[in-house]
């Protein structure tokens, strides 16, 4: 991987920002002209509900992703235009880009950042372009402004779409690195005997993940929803939490 020439094609694709259709052209043929029979396989294999992709690996991904970050944070007032061109793109590639370049950007533009967010949650269909988008476009907003965050992910696991409850679940992720609230355990109440797999998964691996910052607390969490006489499916997500 030749990181210099990803970089340099990168910023020459960021040169068309302001023109939706070329630089969606140009997004196309950078990804194409990355793709890698491995990654293809390994997102046939990992990700069977991917849809769109061209098979570029996440490395390559990750350096593209720092170059459009960089660009968002010198020019915000044209993030939003080339945030929905990116994600409109559609593949599996462009909609982890979209997630990827928001890492620096949200804590520093938090309306800009959730404001996109919110309007492309309907399209989330799988675990990886979802727990991305809320890995790196909210999760570094709750360790700057928690309270921002919490009652949008209290919105987000009521939701119907079992993709955008998934979505508000791994926000609470953020808590690995910040001291939990009382408000952060009746979130996940509201969560815990979810009969969906993909729901339960994200929730016990939550668990564990801000178990690191806040052990006692989660033993506490789990130690009252056992004794609350779960049913199978909260039974599942405590032994694994």
């Amino acid at each position: 991987m030749d990181k210099s020439q990803i970089q340099e094609r990168t910023r020459e694709l960021l040169e068309k920002a302001e023109k939706p259709t070329e630089f969606t052209k140009g997004l196309q043929g950078l990804l194409k002209f990355y793709v890698d029979k491995d990654a293809t396989k390994n997102y046939q294999r990992i990700i069977p509900d991917t849809g769109k992709f061209f098979g570029v690996p996440l490395p390559i991904l990750r350096v593209v992703a720092a170059e459009i970050g960089k660009f968002i944070q010198k020019e915000p007032t044209k993030a939003k235009l080339l945030l929905e061109t990116i994600w409109n793109e559609g593949s599996f590639e462009a909609r982890q880009l979209a997630g990827k370049c928001l890492e620096k950007f949200g804590p520093q533009n938090p309306d800009i950042c959730l404001d996109f967010i919110a309007s492309v949650l309907p399209d989330l269909d799988n675990w990886a372009v979802c727990d991305n988008l809320a890995m790196f476009g909210v999760e570094p907003i709750v360790y700057s402004n928690p309270e921002l965050v919490l009652p949008l992910s209290e919105k987000w696991i009521k939701s119907e779409n079992k993709w955008i409850r998934r979505f508000g679940v791994v926000t609470l992720r953020g808590y690995k690195k910040a001291q939990t609230t009382n408000e952060v355990f009746t979130i996940l109440d509201l969560v815990m005997e979810d009969n969906e797999k993909d729901i339960k998964k994200a929730v016990s691996w939550v668990l564990r993940e801000i178990t690191k910052k806040n052990p006692d607390e989660v033993a506490e969490f789990l130690t009252r929803r056992a004794k609350a006489n779960p049913d199978k499916d909260g039974r599942w997500i405590i032994k694994e939490g």
